[in-house]
């Protein structure tokens, strides 16, 4: 309905332009559902928007365009409020006939061509091989996951992608860490690394390599490298096997040592070369990023011949760029900040647009219970695993905690709550809404594929406001994907299902006080309209669960 309003606005504007009354200019102004309900159904700030553009009084603006959209059918009611804003009153037959076609392709319903099938591939998770998920990487993996669904839905053609980074110290330090465990428990006072992995999972991969391979029997070095690698592997598994019991899973898995071992970093330097922005100083190899607005050069080969994470990272991103995706999202841990005018810089030296590349930030996680942070985990030492988390507060609640707020902020995860069984808990509460939904539609003697039948006049018999504004909050759906899918904002999501949740409980509870206003009542003609009102927002509540990667109970 918010879209079908904003094109009734647009085209009036549009005759307002070729009448001459207004000057033509581009313009970005929004329609939206007003907090306080005598404010209209819904309301534009196309006046304030326009003023500055045409040197008129917004006010004025309004009354012109206020004018020509009590012209259309829709309306039940346009006004001028404050400086400008205009406010309208939609008809109870607009919002029946609406819910009418939504009846007729309920299983698509909200899905649309908003993407026009262009390529997006999604970078998250990534987490080193080094150790278990921790919070941060269930977090990303809830948005990432989500996001990605949510666009496919929206029309995008997705691709998700995990890149592993194994090709550093870390994997040597994994190896090392390993290896110190092996050889420790002869030798108590063998030296630890001192930035070795302390957590007890060490144990569980030296356990795991010791079935295959007898470490006693090799030297140093070799049995290190042996460490190094099947660990990386053990992780990478287990990794992958939290992820799938977390419902993501990856059309790719990019290796950081492919990248290497296939010549990739080397021809993306020397291509950089061949362009001007390479050059020597110190024994180093630099990139020249301040050309594009980074506030100093990279080094991209040390001294000693090694690669920097950045020669790799470029290498990999430019990979992706031949892949020939028409957009390319990373989703990073808060701590990379830093790093993103540098790598926008270095794609900019490789003439790729600087539109091209969407980088969204992950904050922490902070997990509390009866009222204290924890900090600690017995299994990676320092980090509440992703696996902890899935054991105590379950999948469907985590995934929808996570989804909570928006990316860019830090997240406070109460574990007491995620746990509960009540409506105290979001995700409950919406999927109580979904149970409770299915149980009247089990429970009516009208089935379903009877109520596909239905015709508009039917429905012109739901008049209470609370289901007009069931209905108002239907319409919005579509509009709230395709507002995630413009922002790259799945959290969005969450709140919409709060809402709807909410405006369902509160129509269900009329039905206690009165009879006449519950769903199956003794008018049959009205009990078929409401039913169609429940299978309704009983689709609309399944999809946004399900894009959402949360399951969608039948009885509680």
């Amino acid at each position: 309905m918010r879209y079908q309003i904003y094109q009734i606005i647009q085209n009036e504007l549009n005759k307002l332009f070729q009448g001459k009354q207004f000057q033509p200019c581009d313009l970005n102004f929004v329609v939206e559902i007003p907090k306080v309900k005598e404010h209209g159904d819904y309301s534009t700030n196309i006046a304030m928007m326009l003023a500055p553009k045409q040197r008129m009084n917004p006010r004025k603006i309004a009354e012109i365009i206020t004018a020509q959209l009590l012209n259309q059918h829709i309306f039940e009611k346009v006004e001028i409020a404050g400086p400008g804003f205009i406010n309208m009153w939609i008809k109870r037959e607009s919002y029946h006939y609406a819910l009418w076609k939504v009846l007729t392709d309920l299983e698509g319903y909200g899905r649309s061509n908003y993407g026009q099938n262009k390529k997006v591939l999604i970078e998250f998770v990534s987490a080193n091989p080094t150790g278990p998920l921790h919070l941060g990487h269930g977090r990303g993996a809830a948005f990432g996951d989500t996001l990605a669904r949510i666009l496919k839905y929206c029309g995008f053609e997705v691709f998700k992608e995990f890149y592993i980074n194994d090709a550093g110290r870390q994997i040597r330090l994994l190896g090392l860490s390993i290896y110190s465990r092996f050889r420790q428990r002869m030798d108590p006072s063998y030296p630890f690394p001192e930035d070795g992995y302390h957590g007890t999972y060490i144990y569980d991969l030296l356990e795991e390599i010791e079935k295959s391979v007898n470490l006693s029997s090799l030297k140093e070095e070799e049995a290190i490298q042996i460490c190094s690698k099947y660990g990386k592997e053990l992780m990478l598994k287990e990794i992958e096997s939290d992820l799938s019991g977390f419902g993501v899973y990856f059309d790719i898995w990019t290796s950081e040592r492919d990248l290497y071992d296939k010549g990739k970093v080397q021809s993306t330097i020397d291509r950089l070369r061949e362009m001007g922005f390479i050059y020597e100083s110190n024994g180093a190899v630099w990139l020249k990023t301040t050309t594009f607005g980074d506030d100093k050069d990279r080094v991209i080969k040390k001294s000693d011949g090694e690669y920097t994470y950045f020669a790799s990272d470029i290498a990999y991103h430019l990979d992706k760029w031949e892949r020939r995706y028409d957009q390319a999202i990373d989703v990073w841990g808060a701590d990379h900040h830093g790093y993103i005018g540098r790598v926008n810089a270095a794609l900019s030296c490789l003439n790729i647009p600087n539109d091209w590349l969407k980088v969204l930030l992950i904050q922490l996680v902070k997990l509390w219970s009866h009222g204290n942070e924890i900090k600690m985990s017995k299994r990676a030492g320092t980090y509440v695993t992703l696996r902890e988390l899935i054991t105590e507060a379950g999948v469907d609640a985590s995934r929808f905690i996570f989804l909570t707020k928006h990316n860019d902020s830090t997240l406070d995860f109460d574990l007491d709550l995620a746990k509960k069984q009540d409506t105290d808990n979001p995700v409950y509460y919406i999927q109580y809404a979904h149970a409770r939904l299915s149980s009247i539609l089990r429970k009516s003697p009208i089935k379903e594929i009877e109520l596909k039948d239905i015709n508009i006049q039917d429905l012109s018999r739901l008049t209470l406001v609370e289901e007009i504004d069931l209905i108002k909050a239907i319409l919005d759906f579509p509009n709230t994907l395709e507002d995630i899918a413009r922002t790259f904002e799945p959290h969005r999501l969450t709140y919409y299902l709060m809402d709807i949740a909410s405006l369902f409980h509160k129509y269900f509870n009329l039905g206690n006080k009165d009879p006449e206003k519950r769903v199956i009542c003794k008018d049959e003609e009205l009990t078929r309209a409401r039913l169609c009102l429940v299978m309704v927002l009983k689709s609309v509540i399944a999809k946004g669960l399900e894009l959402l990667g949360v399951s969608q109970p039948e009885s509680m």
